[in-house]
């Protein structure tokens, strides 16, 4: 008898063992998926080298990682931690190029990486994008086989690896701190799972211990210290519900901030405000509200819980039973699921909030999809439908075939685009031969600063760490302006004192806008600065809406009166009549036609390689400006603007080549791929020619 009893707990352990095996096998089988689905874009992209890699520079498909691949470079050269400003960051102040000038993580990973790519930074960071990109499923695998779910971390890390929240943000050519950013907080989470009660003082220190130094590591990567603390509440609430002792749990939560980092400890509040700075809204400077950046970023924008819950998996049916599966989760296991608590909290924010930390809800979606699968398996297997012993198998191959049936509604094997297309990155290394180094770069919005530092060596005046508030709404400003003189007043006056002196003004005399607004467009002093441009690129074009966002903004209102331009294709012109897809434009008589309403237009001018060579202007009291940009004769684009967008000096400078050369001598045109404009010394006298 005691025999038998003893032979069934062998061959339960036995089975056990071997569908851990299975389940472990699987979950790497995962990580291989995750691993050749980057890997094979990066094959692609090393396929049609002409459109990713120029002059060796290659590609990337977020702005941000030139900024990670500048900072690998600081760091070998010795620059990094000596406390100096950086010469290209945050112009004319200057400002340090890393977080508490201590380079990040993933910079130490990219400057040991290119030991193996002959020194190319480019190539080792998006080598490093399919080895780190799949690495949470393991934590993954292991926190819900505690559970006893351990089949659904299959399917969770499938769609979490390419869920279209997390695949955009760690594809090829997005070298980011996200590679990393849902391994991190999973791990210390299992750490977390695993203390209790019945454990030893010393097993629950020890964890403590894990979940500390994994916080201390996610701390180096991300440079966001917050999330110490948000796991230090996560672990008291877990271990009070597991009915750890009140002496202990001091203990275990004072080890696991030592083992966090005291440095790092420390910066909790600071990271807490940069956090709220960030995606809440940016401080007034004074009492003048800077208009909220927020509606810019693309990763923080809301864009309604609908097309959120499409973006983790275009299939809704799937993210319907996802989320049934968590709910049966956080009720049947609601102890077990408080470690995970800060990532399900952050991946509902973002359904309403900012859509940037949906990737934490990704491969929840999957587990808890995952769960009803497994749970509908384990009843046939209890009703005798199938064998018990091969419901682990059945629930694995179910997932797999889910996965890659619907794989199509996410971004498994789509190939991004790059961020810079080759054109526009071999003008700004022509560019670079043609300036000074490090040379300004005045640009209407910050996007470009990151790849415009590390690919041109250029100084920027805002970049995706200085993005909004005084910086970039002045710039916005002075593009929106009808008078190129304003834009001149702007660069003069930071010349001669720059951000840090005028943010002081603001406060120490209380200016309001309008006295903010005047000092600086109508400074009456001339330009005395060296080697600072205006460029332009063709990609500005389509941030248009963002940008006038910001450079319309109506201080008093606390309102913005956006604009666009407006691209039309037509095929035909006879009769100086063009056929349109959406209609036609009458040039005899200056007008729109969609089809079934006359459109006035005030004017049509023809461009041709930067420079007006034909115009036609209506007397008509209101309607738009059609703008045909011509390259070496062949139509480019066509787009329409309104009376207002027309008059910016964005586009009578960049698209109409109309600048004022009193101010300014255009060094570079390779149109419309980029135009450069050299800003002059020279005394400000007069008015503006006229924009016809």
């Amino acid at each position: 008898m005691e025999l038998n009893v003893e032979m069934k707990i062998l061959q339960g352990s036995i089975s056990s063992h071997r569908t851990f095996l299975l389940l472990f096998l699987c979950t790497v089988i995962v990580y291989g998926i995750s691993f050749y689905g980057r890997q094979a874009s990066y094959s692609y992209w090393m396929d049609n080298r002409d459109s990713y890699v120029v002059d060796g520079v290659t590609a990337m498909a977020g702005p941000d990682s030139y900024y990670w691949l500048l900072q690998a470079r600081e760091l070998d050269k010795g620059t990094l931690g000596q406390g100096k400003a950086h010469p290209l960051k945050g112009y004319p102040d200057r400002v340090k190029l890393a977080i508490k000038d201590t380079p990040s993580l993933l910079a130490k990973l990219i400057s040991l990486t290119k030991n193996f790519t002959g020194g190319d930074y480019h190539r080792a960071g998006l080598l490093l994008i399919p080895l780190l990109a799949g690495l949470f499923v393991f934590p993954l695998f292991f926190y819900f086989h505690r559970l006893g779910f351990g089949a659904s971390a299959v399917l969770g890390g499938l769609i979490g690896s390419f869920s279209n929240t997390y695949y955009t943000r760690t594809r090829m050519g997005r070298v980011d701190t996200d590679l990393l950013n849902t391994f991190f907080p999973l791990l210390a989470g299992y750490f977390i799972l695993m203390m209790n009660r019945e454990r030893t003082w010393r097993a629950n220190i020890l964890l403590a211990i894990g979940a500390g130094l994994t916080m201390n590591l996610h701390t180096q990567w991300y440079q966001q210290p917050a999330f110490i603390l948000i796991y230090l509440v996560s672990m008291a609430v877990y271990l009070l519900f597991t009915r750890v002792s009140w002496k202990q749990i001091i203990v275990i939560l004072i080890i696991y901030l030592a083992a966090s980092g005291p440095e790092y400890v420390m910066q909790i509040i600071w990271s807490v405000k940069v956090f709220l700075k960030a995606y809440i809204s940016r401080p007034p400077t004074g009492q003048i509200a800077w208009p909220n950046i927020l509606h810019t970023v693309g990763e923080a924008q809301e864009r309604g819980i609908l097309i959120n819950l499409k973006r983790m998996h275009g299939f809704l049916p799937i993210v319907i039973t996802g989320f049934a599966g968590l709910i049966f989760l956080c009720l049947g296991r609601f102890k077990q699921m408080i470690p995970v608590a800060p990532l399900l909290a952050l991946g509902i924010w973002a359904l309403t909030g900012p859509n940037r930390f949906a990737m934490y809800q990704a491969p929840f979606i999957g587990i808890g999809a995952g769960v009803i699968i497994e749970l509908l398996v384990r009843y046939a297997a209890d009703h005798a439908w199938l064998p018990k012993r091969s419901a682990p198998a059945v629930s694995v191959v179910l997932m797999f075939v889910l996965f890659f049936t619907t794989a199509g509604y996410t971004g498994f094997l789509k190939h991004p685009s790059p961020v810079l297309d080759a054109p526009t990155t071999r003008a700004l290394l022509d560019i670079k031969k043609t300036v000074p180094k490090h040379s300004a770069m005045f640009t209407p919005y910050w996007e470009l600063g990151y790849p415009l530092m590390e690919i041109g060596d250029f100084a920027t005046y805002h970049d995706g760490g200085l993005q909004g508030g005084i910086r970039t709404t002045l710039a916005s400003k002075a593009m929106m302006s009808d008078r190129q003189k304003d834009m001149v007043s702007l660069l003069s006056y930071l010349e001669d004192y720059g951000f840090n002196h005028l943010n002081s003004v603001i406060k120490k005399e209380s200016l309001s806008a309008n006295q903010l607004m005047e000092l600086v467009y109508d400074y009456p002093k001339s330009f005395s600065g060296e080697n600072v441009y205006v460029l332009y690129i063709e990609k500005m074009i389509w941030k248009m809406y963002s940008l006038s966002y910001i450079g319309n903004w109506d201080f008093n209102r606390k309102k913005s009166n956006r604009t666009d331009y407006v691209e039309i294709f037509c095929k035909s012109l006879v009769n100086n009549i063009m056929t349109c897809t959406d209609g036609t434009v009458d040039l005899n008589r200056g007008f729109m036609n969609d089809g079934t309403t006359d459109i006035p237009l005030r004017g049509a001018y023809f461009v041709n390689d930067g420079y007006i060579v034909d115009r036609k202007n209506y007397p008509h009291d209101e309607g738009y400006y059609l703008q045909v940009i011509m390259i070496k004769g062949k139509v480019h684009m066509i787009l329409v603007a309104d009376a207002s967008l027309f008059q910016t000096n964005f586009n009578q400078q960049f698209l109409l080549g109309n600048y004022d050369r009193r101010y300014f001598e255009e060094v570079y045109n390779n149109f419309p791929v980029a135009r450069l404009l050299r800003v002059k010394k020279t005394a400000k006298s007069g008015k503006d020619p006229t924009m016809e």
